[in-house]
């Protein structure tokens, strides 16, 4: 397990590949943490910043690059910030910023999902402050121009969840509050337009993918981590599930419990937990490697098996239905 601290606070977002995305608090202001990775070594490292603060959320991985989406010019507060514009920005493969775009959708937004769409790509995410919360769908040409966006919804908070392919559309996910959280599902046509919504469950979903063709959802529920898998819901204590990875007919499940980073694999024999580290928290599954953070440091850890002594050992947990 390996540590990297650069700057007051240092947190990883996404991955693509071998690409991490986050965000780097310098002492006054983020900026967006650019980091190639092998295994848990970094061998690379840039950062992106202008006025105000500037985030790191998602990325994708291309043939010749990346796209990285995020928030730029705003200013971050503990409800969130104010003033973000969303970003989405194409990067080589040396990490040189090829183009990017800021958007102003309803004066606070943020790019958490970013999906290939053959012509394009189509980006996701949230909008709007506490008490005019939303949604945004959007789509920009290989060349970066904004080809469409659609901003909806408007509750007194909401938390984006994904974006997910949903057979010849769209599925958006997030977590609203009107009352009580509720996980709702958005689903749209490839040129954004609305065709079905409906409520999924009680609770806020983090992440949300698919695996052995079930919906899967993570996230916290009544403060406690939780995970739907289908219609089977799993509670594991204080704490959130933060991060998902389907590999093959075993899914991975990283977050929080009880103020330790915690892997959960759940498969149809035999799930079990694993306590990686003290205080912190998973935040990005890759294949072999779970990062995160402990303290204020990132954490990149590798994933393995057998007597290898870069894991704990293993205990079992009782999953039932899954």
């Amino acid at each position: 397990m390996r540590t990297y601290f650069f700057g007051v606070e240092t947190v990883p977002v996404a991955m693509a590949k071998d690409l991490v995305v986050g965000s780097v608090h310098d002492g006054r202001n983020y900026r967006i943490m650019l980091a190639r990775i092998n295994g848990e070594e970094i061998i690379e490292t840039r950062f992106l910043a202008g006025e105000n603060d500037w985030e790191g959320h998602s990325a994708l991985n291309l043939n010749d690059g990346y796209l990285i989406g995020g928030a730029v010019e705003g200013v971050a507060t503990p409800d969130g910030g104010e003033g973000w514009k969303a970003y989405v920005a194409r990067l080589d493969e040396r990490l040189n910023v090829l183009w990017e775009r800021k958007l102003n959708v309803r004066n606070n937004g943020a790019v958490y999902s970013i999906l290939p769409a053959g012509d394009g790509f189509f980006i996701a995410g949230e909008t709007g402050r506490p008490g005019d919360k939303g949604f945004f769908l959007g789509k920009v040409a290989p060349e970066g121009e904004l080809l469409w966006l659609k901003d909806f919804g408007s509750w007194n908070d909401a938390v984006f969840t994904a974006l997910l392919p949903e057979g010849n559309g769209l599925r958006l996910i997030g977590s609203v509050k009107d009352g009580r959280w509720e996980v709702k599902s958005f689903e749209f046509s490839r040129d954004g337009e609305p065709s079905r919504e409906e409520v999924l469950a009680e609770g806020i979903a983090l992440t949300a993918c698919r695996w052995n063709g079930k919906l899967v959802l993570a996230g916290y529920r009544g403060g406690n981590f939780w995970v739907r898998v289908g219609n089977a819901d799993t509670t594991l204590g204080e704490g959130s599930a933060t991060s998902l990875l389907p590999i093959g007919d075993k899914l991975l499940v990283g977050g929080e419990l009880e103020g330790k980073a915690f892997l959960v694999e759940i498969s149809g024999e035999e799930s079990r937990i694993r306590e990686l580290w003290e205080n912190g928290w998973i935040e990005v599954l890759g294949e072999g490697v779970a990062l995160g953070v402990k303290g204020k440091e990132m954490v990149a850890c590798l994933l393995r098996r057998g007597n290898d002594p870069a894991l704990p050992d293993v205990v079992p947990l009782d999953v039932d239905n899954l």
